[in-house]
């Protein structure tokens, strides 16, 4: 049964980017959770591929919207394409891995991205290594087009209601 999932709701980012994107281009969802950004993508006629470990919500999508290519892989064992996706999402990810595997993960995806292709990055916001310092180090060889703090509200047990702060980037290849 489908407790609390992340990936509820369509980050409002990503419906904002859907007018900047080739028409049918190839979209990858980072730890796609339950796969709303994937669902909205979709619909506006993006070809989507969501990753997610979670076995059951990837089940859930498969069942539910076969036109997306649901992964049940952990992001560090997909094999990153070179050249393929106009957009890649990581919403609520990176964070939970390790320094290492991060900048490991960031080169993957710009080497995963077509040329101007974008990456849209959000994550809870830290001060080892998700802060607007960091986060322009890493992508120093890219176009930054925004970097933004945000705070975003939350419900769910054990916590209850609780809020994270978060930062936002938006990279160009």
């Amino acid at each position: 049964m489908l407790k609390f999932k992340f990936g509820k709701g369509v980050d409002k980012k990503i419906q904002a980017l859907v007018k900047d994107l080739p028409k049918n281009g190839n979209v990858l969802d980072l730890g796609s959770g339950l796969g709303s950004n994937g669902i909205f993508l979709v619909e506006q006629g993006f070809k989507v591929t969501c990753l997610d470990k979670d076995k059951e919500v990837i089940e859930k999508i498969k069942k539910e919207y076969p036109e997306i290519n649901a992964l049940n892989k952990d992001i560090l064992e997909f094999d990153f394409p070179e050249n393929k996706y106009d957009l890649i999402i990581a919403r609520a990810v990176l964070h939970i891995f390790e320094l290492k595997d991060v900048r490991m993960i960031i080169d993957k995806v710009i080497k995963s991205l077509k040329n101007n292709g974008l990456f849209y990055l959000s994550v809870f916001k830290n001060d080892h290594f998700f802060n607007k310092e960091k986060l322009e180090e890493y992508f120093s060889s890219n176009q930054i087009l925004e970097i933004e703090d945000d705070v975003i509200k939350d419900n769910h047990s054990p916590e209850g209601e609780h809020i994270h702060k978060v930062i936002k980037v938006l990279v160009r290849k």
